[in-house]
């Protein structure tokens, strides 16, 4: 029976004879003795089949530690080695910016905020990769099609040309994966973001349609139906998406933005007020909302509260010409010649691309005052509620807008 008993080799499982170091097969040294040193001399003992298994997964669990032992303390010393790296660099770097600040201060001062700008680039370029990412993997997830080949490349070429802005041919390929994989709702949202970001709205509309018809409540296709229709001047459409989003938080500025424009449209002036007041409490200081506000309140006769709202929109943005010119309008109705000129005068030297006052100012023989007030184009533009009119106000929503979706 002696011949029978074996010592097992825990990494090739081959069988040796006890008293053996090394594995015949192999040369694995062998970890485990076979049977207690006190049996070593008794020649009746006979170790059964069930123990020489168990010897045999001990010594496997026994090499798997020792190799993870051996794992942990090469990563031990790798952070240890690169923690005393990167403590060398901070002090050697300290130490370059102490130098350089006391023999150049201006220099040490630009290259600080460059490399602060450096660092702020690389990590909005790895959030943009990062966002990329996951919307390929959602897009393939929700994908229905059994030509998944040509559907996973027309949708990598789509966001590689939009990445190269073109934006063309990038909405062929888009256009094409989505015939394909028809009830593809993160790939109909995708594709519908970027159709308004280039002011496709047509087309970004039908793509939302439908998936609003799949996903009543994805919050990014409310959104941007709400605000497609609200620039259409479709108001109770608008309103219908919107509403349920009222108390979104990312989201609650660019609805009471929008609620505060419908409802200047149907001239509905306190319901106005109110939403510009709203949107005003859902963000930072903003001088864009200050001037609507302002501007809501000369709408309602209440010129004092409009020009302490005006004011503060000057105070944040010395170079606001609308808020100026606003201020001029509401000195002259309240007969104060010289504030008018003096805030006349401003918005001239402000000189803002896109204001919408500036027509009204260089053309000395307009005597239409109306087309430089706000809320004038709607009358004029049915279609365009949010993207008309004031350049500066509808640049400030759309990257609003563009913020709630990302």
């Amino acid at each position: 029976m002696e011949n029978k008993i074996a010592c097992y080799c825990q990494n090739c499982r081959a069988a040796n004879t006890v008293g053996e170091t090394n594995c015949r097969r192999c040369g694995t040294r062998l970890l485990l003795v076979v049977f207690p040193q006190s049996l070593k001399y008794d020649t009746n003992y006979v170790p059964s089949f069930y123990e020489d298994h168990l010897l045999e997964r001990v010594s496997l669990l026994e090499l798997r530690l020792t190799q993870l032992s051996e794992q942990l303390a090469m990563a031990y010393e790798f952070i240890n080695r690169e923690a005393k790296s990167f403590q060398r660099d901070h002090a050697l770097l300290q130490s370059f910016f102490e130098t350089l600040s006391t023999v150049n201060p201006d220099f040490s001062e630009i290259l600080s905020r460059n490399m602060l700008e450096l660092f702020a680039e690389k990590k909005e370029n790895l959030t943009a990769k990062n966002k990329e990412e996951q919307t390929l993997h959602e897009i393939f997830a929700a994908r229905d099609t059994k030509q998944t080949e040509l559907f996973t490349h027309l949708v990598k070429e789509g966001v590689r040309l939009l990445g190269e802005n073109e934006e063309k041919q990038a909405f062929r390929n888009l256009e094409r994966a989505v015939l394909l994989s028809p009830k593809n709702v993160p790939l109909l949202a995708f594709v519908a973001e970027n159709l308004f970001r280039v002011d496709k709205f047509e087309e970004s509309k039908k793509n939302l349609e439908t998936a609003f018809e799949l996903e009543p409540q994805n919050e990014k296709i409310l959104l941007l139906l709400g605000v497609i229709y609200a620039d259409e001047a479709e108001t109770e459409k608008a309103r219908k998406y919107l509403s349920v989003l009222i108390n979104h938080p990312r989201k609650n500025f660019c609805v009471n933005y929008v609620w505060g424009m419908l409802a200047a449209y149907e001239a509905n002036w306190t319901e106005s007020l109110a939403a510009f007041k709203q949107a005003a409490e859902d963000t930072p200081p903003q001088p864009e909302i200050d001037y609507l506000i302002g501007c809501v309140y000369f709408e309602l006769g209440r010129h004092a509260l409009a020009l302490q709202f005006l004011q503060k929109a000057i105070s944040a943005d010395i170079k606001y010409a609308d808020a100026w010119f606003m201020q001029s309008v509401i000195y002259a109705a309240g007969g104060n010649p010289d504030g008018e000129n003096n805030s006349r005068a401003a918005a001239l030297e402000s000189k803002e691309a896109g204001a919408q006052c500036l027509e009204f100012l260089k053309n000395k023989k307009q005597s239409n005052l109306e087309i430089a007030l706000p809320f004038t184009h709607f009358s004029k533009e049915k279609n365009h509620l949010l993207t008309r009119g004031s350049r500066r106000l509808t640049v400030f929503f759309r990257e609003w807008v563009h913020k709630s979706i990302e």
